[in-house]
């Protein structure tokens, strides 16, 4: 059985606007409710989108243990002098809660795996 995973908002992209990594989806796949927003706001049509996102993935939402989880990133990045945009901490925060590998094309999630080595990450 393949790996359960969770993609970013640039694989979304990579997908759904320029038909490339669809390799990917041979996976059950996820995404957080963050990049839900993130892939929709620029879209003409959206309704039809967060429609399309809500039918091809598992929407992981903001509850608790991905706030906590969040929180607990920002406060080790705090500490080291790393600052992350906030949407890729609950991105990253909902694949670590949720014990998920996090497909990306953004490196700025290295700055989070360099400080949870337990963070599985693939950079495409």
């Amino acid at each position: 059985m393949a790996e359960k995973i969770l993609l970013d908002t640039s694989v979304l992209i990579e997908i759904f606007d320029y038909g490339k990594g669809k390799d990917l989806l041979r996976n059950e796949c996820a995404i957080s409710i963050v990049s839900v927003y993130e892939y929709m706001r620029y879209k003409d049509k959206a309704e039809e989108t967060m429609e399309l996102l809500e039918n091809a993935f598992d929407i992981i939402p903001l509850d608790d243990i991905v706030i906590l989880s969040a929180s607990n990133i920002f406060k080790k990045l705090k500490e080291k002098g790393t600052m992350v945009n906030e949407n890729d901490i609950y991105i990253a925060a909902s694949a670590i809660a949720y014990g998920l590998r996090l497909y990306t094309k953004d490196s700025d999630f290295l700055k989070i795996k360099n400080v949870f080595k337990t963070f599985k990450l693939a950079i495409k």
